[in-house]
């Protein structure tokens, strides 16, 4: 996004300053800096474009194989100190580079002069008087004239410059605009094939999630899928756990709360049904974990409803609270009075107190009564 957010810094620059903000028949001139980089696919390139005019100054810095340029040679990676001259030509206009490199890294001037058989075909395309500026920034992502053309047969006819270059920088190819206009139910915006792209929605990622969940999804909750790890692996692993009318919303809301397959399963086991996805959320939220479950099932009930299992965690009804209060004598304590125990502060100590003060064979009920009401010393 830096990158983005400095060619929008650019496009606003006014016309005029410094002799290079003019028109198309002028160039560009600037300072460049550059590395050579190993990557698993190889050696790469990164270039930086610098340009000042009065009190601004302007980057622009992109990774590009070593192959997109004329006369750069890859020697100059292990070059000790070496002059260079090479060349970038975009369909929008080409940079010349002039400077040195040193041990792999290279700095010098460069100069933009715009392509003006471009410049007249733009227009007829919908782009006339383009700025220095933006034939600049159209040239350093390669926003060509098939690209533009492309697009308008698409559909995207006379989009903004920041468009364009926005589908540029984040690969919004001609390719992809087909495949997404065939898979999902209208056709998307740029913002929303920008979008996409950025957040890794691919043509493949939409089939499999349709045929995985039997339904179309919105680019809105596709991408969101992508924020949140809504992955095909998550929905293929969920699959038999919860319950198969999940929506785009109630499977992201699984994610956020890390309700795992692996949760979903061991809960399902537990309670001996398939569950909603809202109920998983809860226990989620709440801290209903298989191991509270399994021993509030050991202590109280094989038969514990999820709603019976938060309202325990959100009172503080625990497997320690249910022993304490067997060891005072009540082995069997139904949920809704436990909770109620819970909430009016019926305790192991409550008890003990009560039988000093000669209280006896009391209930659930009639402790609850007592510690609402305060304690008195019993009629003998």
């Amino acid at each position: 996004m830096r990158k983005f957010e400095a060619l929008l810094a650019i496009l606003l620059i006014a016309a005029g300053v410094a002799g290079i903000r003019s028109s198309a028949q002028d160039s560009v001139r600037g300072e460049w800096k550059a590395r050579f980089e190993s990557r698993a696919e190889g050696r790469s390139f990164y270039l930086e474009l610098r340009t000042s005019s009065w009190n601004h100054s302007h980057s622009w810095g992109s990774t590009h194989e070593i192959g997109e340029f004329q006369g750069l040679d890859a020697k100059l990676a292990s070059a000790e100190d070496s002059p260079t001259h090479f060349e970038l030509r975009r369909d929008a206009g080409n940079f010349v580079f002039d400077g040195r490199f040193r041990h792999g890294e290279g700095s010098g001037e460069f100069r933009f002069t715009p392509n003006q058989e471009y410049v007249q075909e733009m227009k007829g395309l919908g782009y006339a008087g383009l700025s220095l500026d933006q034939l600049f920034a159209f040239a350093a992502h390669d926003v060509t004239r098939q690209f533009v053309k492309e697009m308008g047969e698409l559909g995207y006819r006379n989009l903004p410059p920041d468009q364009l270059i926005a589908m540029r920088i984040h690969g919004a190819t001609p390719e992809f605009v087909r495949a997404m206009k065939g898979l999902l139910p209208g056709a998307p915006s740029v913002d929303q094939l920008v979008a996409m792209r950025i957040h890794g929605v691919s043509p493949e990622f939409v089939k499999e999630m349709r045929d995985l969940l039997g339904k179309q999804f919105s680019v809105d909750e596709l991408v969101a899928f992508r924020i949140h790890g809504v992955s095909p692996e998550f929905v293929k692993g969920i699959q038999g756990a919860v319950d198969k009318n999940a929506t785009a919303d109630q499977l992201v809301a699984l994610r956020i709360h890390g309700a795992a397959p692996e949760f979903a399963k061991a809960m399902r086991d537990l309670l001996g049904r398939q569950l909603a996805s809202d109920e998983l959320v809860a226990m989620r939220i709440h801290g209903v974990s298989p191991e509270f479950t399994q021993q509030m099932q050991e202590l109280v009930s094989k038969d514990l409803s999820v709603d019976q299992l938060v309202a325990f965690r959100i009172h503080g009804a625990s497997p320690e609270f249910v022993k304490e209060m067997k060891e005072a004598g009540y082995e069997h304590i139904a949920p809704d009075q436990l909770v109620a125990m819970r909430i009016h502060g019926v305790n192991k100590a409550f008890v003990l107190e009560a039988r000093a003060r000669g209280y006896k064979d009391l209930t659930i009920d009639r402790l609850i009564e007592l510690r609402i009401h305060g304690l008195r010393r019993a009629s003998l």
